[in-house]
């Protein structure tokens, strides 16, 4: 024993034994190092740290108001259900503050395409549902990830028209329904109601939209300004809801040929610039292209250059594939 640097341990250890306890140690370390490497790897596709996302904090679940006296007003869904929005309320700074957001969700052009849509949150409240504002870009209550807003009045109000909030008519489904196209009536009995729960009141106002919702923030951003005294400020906010007139990659204007069948199925002329209607077709004036050229109000328009939707719906559409 005299002599020896070896532990005691390992000289009573049988060589066998000792040789698998080292692999397991060298196994051991190796596994911790790839958790750690793991780990990190997650929390870089994550992005910064933030004290929500490490402790979980519940998320924001707004639940649905539905239009009061719809049915009265002809304000209703594809379905004739009544039309909803979400309203979380103001707090401090931003008590006065409001942001309505209008939502997206394409277009129907046709009876069917849209009686199928009536089964559908796109078309009907009966299949809406509470959502979340949390991790919700402009609609987040959180300071940190939405210093601007965070504290807003804001609104987030339910696509159930298939026109972009801008229709007024209705039809007979071939299995004997009504499909009511009652967009504008919807856009302007919501905004009516919203004045009347503290609309009325703001000192700034930002009128916002996604896609089809874009879209309809476009139309409805000057009469949205309308809405209230020259003092105050009032702003939109259009985001991928510039649609182009452009020919496909066959020649043909499919997406001009969809707005067309929009036009004339829902019938939203009353919507449409005046002055474009007085020498141009309604469908052409369905475009934003057109419809900027009378704006009045500050309007931001957010696109971006490769828009994967518009350049399907635009240049690329499903039918015209071999």
């Amino acid at each position: 024993m005299a002599g020896t640097t070896e532990p005691l341990l390992l000289l009573l250890t049988p060589p066998q034994q000792r040789h698998r306890r080292s692999a397991y140690f060298a196994w051991g370390w190796r596994l911790a190092v790839a958790a750690v490497l793991v780990m990190l790897l997650l929390l870089a596709v994550a992005g910064p740290l933030h004290p929500r996302r490490l402790f979980g904090a519940p998320p924001e679940t707004v639940e649905l108001t539905l239009l009061a006296g719809a049915a009265d007003k002809g304000a209703v869904c594809l379905d004739g259900t009544a039309p909803g929005y979400q309203l979380q309320r103001g707090s401090g700074s931003g008590s006065k503050s409001w942001l309505i957001h209008l939502e997206g969700g394409g277009w129907c052009s046709t009876v069917e395409e849209c009686s199928n849509r009536g089964m559908s949150p796109l078309g009907s409240s009966n299949s809406m549902e509470p959502i979340q504002f949390t991790d919700a870009g402009i609609l987040d209550s959180d300071p940190e990830l939405n210093p601007d807003f965070y504290n807003w009045n804001k609104v987030y109000v339910r696509y159930c028209d298939g026109a972009s909030f801008s229709g007024d008519a209705e039809v007979f489904a071939q299995d004997g329904s009504t499909v009511y196209f009652r967009g504008l009536r919807i856009y302007e009995a919501v905004i009516d109601e919203l004045v009347e729960k503290g609309l009325a009141n703001a000192t700034q106002a930002l009128l916002t939209g996604c896609s089809a919702g874009g879209l309809a923030t476009i139309l409805h951003c000057d009469d949205f300004s309308a809405k209230f005294p020259q003092d105050v400020s009032v702003k939109c906010l259009a985001d991928a809801g510039f649609f182009i007139d452009v020919k496909d990659i066959s020649g043909e204007r499919s997406f001009w040929s969809q707005y067309d069948r929009l036009v004339r199925l829902q019938n939203v002329r009353e919507v449409l610039p005046k002055d474009c209607l007085t020498s141009k077709n309604p469908t052409e004036c369905l475009f934003p292209a057109e419809i900027i050229k009378s704006i009045r109000t500050p309007m931001f328009i957010l696109n971006s250059g490769y828009d994967s939707k518009q350049i399907r719906l635009n240049l690329a559409p499903d039918n015209i594939w071999p």
